[in-house]
This record gives C-alpha cells, sequence and structure tokens, in this order.
C-alpha cells in the first residue's frame, strides 16, 4: 500500500473517511478496527470476567467451550456447515474463539474502533490495513478431509486442524495442492504467501459474517504476544486520534451510511436494543 493511497496516522475525520472511501473501490485490502492492544490477540486469550473485572485466558478450555456450542445450539442452527464454520458462529454469538475477526470494508473496520471505547488506549485508534492477496487463503468450501479422512467429529477435526497449521510448510502443501486442483477447472486461486496470515473466508456461513463483510484470520499460536507479532509483521497501521466531538461526528457519520448496531448485528435482540437506544437518546435530548 502506498502512501499516497492512506497516511500512518490521521487528526481529521473527514480526511480519513476519504481516503477510507478510495479504498473501497478496491477488493485488495481487509480491515481491523480496535481501540485496545489486546485486540490484537483472539478473544480466547481475553475474555473479559465482569465479576473481576480482569481479562481471563481460556485458552485451556477452547475445545470445551465449541464442544458445548456444537451440542446445544445445532437445534438453533441451519444449513450446511462446515467446520470452521462453527467455530465462526461460535465466536460471532459469544463464545471465545482463536479466530480473530476482519472485514473487507474500512466502514465496518472503523465503527468498531470507535464504537465502545470513548477512551483508547494511548490516546489513539488503530486501523489495520491487510493486503489479502500476500495471505494464505482458505474459503468456505475448503475440503477438510485433507487433514482428518477418517473423524466425523467437529472437534476432532477441528483439533486435526489446529495441528496442521502449526507446521506451516505442510499447510502450505495441503492448500497448494487444492489451488493446483481448481486450477485444472480454469478456477483461479492465488499462489499462498508463506510468511502470510491464514486467512479463513467463509463469509457466507452466518447473518453476522454477510452484514459485517466479515472474515478471519487464524493465528498458528495463541500463546503469549504470537498472535499480536503476526498482524502488526504483516499489516499496515493507521493511527487514528480524534477529539471527543469529533468521534461523536464520526460515528453519526456512520450511522447514516448504516455502519451501526442494527445492520451490523442483524438479530431481533439488537435490533430492539436499538429502537430503545434511540428513543433513550430521543428523550435525553428533548429535556
Amino acid at each position: 500500500m502506498s502512501e499516497s493511497q492512506i497516511k500512518e496516522k490521521y487528526t481529521s475525520s473527514k480526511s480519513l473517511i476519504n481516503d477510507l472511501i478510495r479504498l473501497t473501490r478496491s477488493d485488495q485490502y481487509i480491515f481491523r478496527g480496535i481501540s485496545r492492544r489486546a485486540e490484537l490477540k483472539p478473544s480466547i486469550c481475553r475474555k473479559y470476567d465482569r465479576s473481576t473485572q480482569t481479562l481471563i485466558n481460556l485458552k485451556e478450555q477452547e475445545f470445551a467451550l465449541l464442544h458445548q456450542f456444537r451440542q446445544q445450539a445445532s437445534n438453533l442452527l441451519s444449513g450446511t456447515m462446515e467446520t470452521l464454520d462453527y467455530v465462526a458462529c461460535a465466536q460471532h454469538y459469544g463464545i471465545p474463539t482463536r479466530l480473530i475477526d476482519w472485514t473487507y470494508n474500512p466502514f465496518t473496520a472503523l465503527y468498531f474502533a470507535l464504537a465502545e471505547n470513548k477512551q483508547p488506549e494511548e490516546g489513539y485508534y488503530e486501523l489495520f490495513v491487510l493486503p489479502l492477496k500476500e495471505q494464505i487463503v482458505i474459503h468456505r468450501s475448503y475440503n477438510q478431509s485433507k487433514w482428518n479422512p477418517i473423524s466425523n467429529e467437529f472437534v476432532e477435526d477441528y483439533a486435526d486442524f489446529l495441528d496442521l497449521i502449526r507446521d506451516k510448510s505442510r499447510f502450505l502443501t495441503v492448500v497448494q495442492e487444492r489451488n493446483a486442483a481448481l486450477n485444472k477447472l480454469n478456477i483461479v486461486s492465488n499462489t499462498p504467501n508463506p510468511k502470510g496470515l491464514i486467512i479463513y473466508n467463509g463469509s457466507s456461513s452466518n447473518s453476522r459474517l454477510i452484514a459485517q463483510a466479515g472474515l478471519f484470520s487464524i493465528p498458528s499460536s495463541i500463546e503469549a504476544e504470537d498472535s499480536v507479532r503476526e498482524i502488526r509483521g504483516t499489516s499496515s497501521c493507521i493511527q487514528i486520534e480524534l477529539t471527543a466531538k469529533e468521534r461523536l461526528e464520526t460515528l453519526g457519520f456512520l450511522d447514516n451510511m448504516g455502519y451501526n448496531k442494527q445492520r451490523l448485528f442483524p438479530d431481533l435482540q439488537n435490533l430492539c436494543d436499538s429502537i430503545v437506544s434511540q428513543a433513550l437518546q430521543d428523550q435525553s435530548v428533548s429535556k
């Protein structure tokens, strides 16, 4: 990404929005917005415990949480879902996982950076820009039998997949074999970059992913700061320093453009929350 396209730091929301509009003309990049450094770690490593007001690392519970989700949520899920679809769905409805959210839409990423935290860590928000074609991209149609041709157990399939991605060279061989098979059918697949992030493009697997134009990076390790180093080493980072007034104005612009909780979380609970929040805001303004 050249300097002519985007700056490293913005103190004006208008300038930022104008430059992001130019980036939306291309599908070359994906985005992640954060307000705290910890948000570069997977949610499984930083689940907030309200009772103790601390961040808890639940990595030892990773498979147990997903197993319970698969068992207890099956009757609420519809359509054909693959192993990583279940993990993605669990992530979007509150189960902490190792998947890290990204989006094709920079304004969705900007909304997530600004919405929840009025006072960002170190005084600025961060928007990460990742060149998609330089990563290792796997899609929803990926054949999981490549890494486990025997097991039909969801959590066992997932555990085998995680074992595979820890061995980057072996994983690249699997991806390259699949891409070669697709190329024979005149389906173009990008050559995976050995130094890239593993990106799972499951954007049609649930309604929230569709609304958010979402996809995920999958860190090969969730130990210590490994996932943070992976992201910072492969992506560009935009620092966004806004006054309280500019933050609210930017959120207002995003809301007018349809980037709000109601649209990005399209279910009845959030629709009702949005209606009530708007009513409370209107009443507060009228007093």
